[in-house]
């Protein structure tokens, strides 16, 4: 176990306009999940069927933040409690259609892909692909100072390279972008 500083966690654009959150707290639990796609035929002559791999679906990743800007308030010294959504409207953001980021055939926009990193080791390229907040507490006139965010991140294939014998390669692209964020991980490992 590391006895080095707390790292929060954060969740950036790569792409497009500059965004990044830094969470409040980190989670206190997230999932990953990944599925591989099987296809199945009729088989006359045995009692099970046939399965022929037919690809993988890239990972996803889904978590709860908390963010809490009340304890802010309570604290010796400190200013009143903000609005939460000062820290929780980025996130929003980086769901919203970027016009700089046209889709050469159709010309519509799209949103960012993002990096959700925690720590110099983990990192995780995706887009989010659902978000659902839930504010949890608020001031006597009604503003919120505490809310639960579910974020939901379906690893993104654009930076990798795929190689003939289907394992893929992460590229350039999306390893200067972990660099300017972690550093350089393959320095550690060597």
């Amino acid at each position: 176990m590391s006895t080095g500083p707390l790292v929060k966690a954060k969740i950036q654009s790569i792409e497009g306009k500059k965004i990044e959150v830094t969470c409040l707290f980190n989670p206190k639990e997230y999932q990953l999940q990944r599925s591989n796609n099987w296809g199945s035929a009729e088989n006359s002559t045995k009692n099970a069927f046939d399965l022929t791999f037919s690809g993988s679906s890239g990972a996803k990743l889904s978590m709860q933040l908390f963010f809490d800007t009340y304890l802010q308030g309570r604290a010796p010294g400190s200013v009143e409690a903000q609005d939460v959504r000062i820290y929780t409207d980025p996130l929003w953001q980086l769901m919203n259609i970027d016009d700089t980021l046209r889709d050469p055939k159709t010309q519509k926009g799209r949103p960012p892909r993002v990096l959700f990193t925690w720590g110099k080791n983990w990192l995780f390229n995706a887009v989010i692909t659902s978000m659902q907040q839930q504010y949890t507490m608020f001031t006597p006139s009604g503003m919120p100072v505490r809310a639960m965010v579910t974020v939901e991140f379906q690893e993104s294939a654009e930076h990798r390279t795929l190689m003939a014998d289907g394992t893929s390669a992460r590229s350039e692209a999306i390893r200067d972008v972990a660099a300017s964020v972690v550093g350089d991980l393959r320095k550690r490992f060597r």
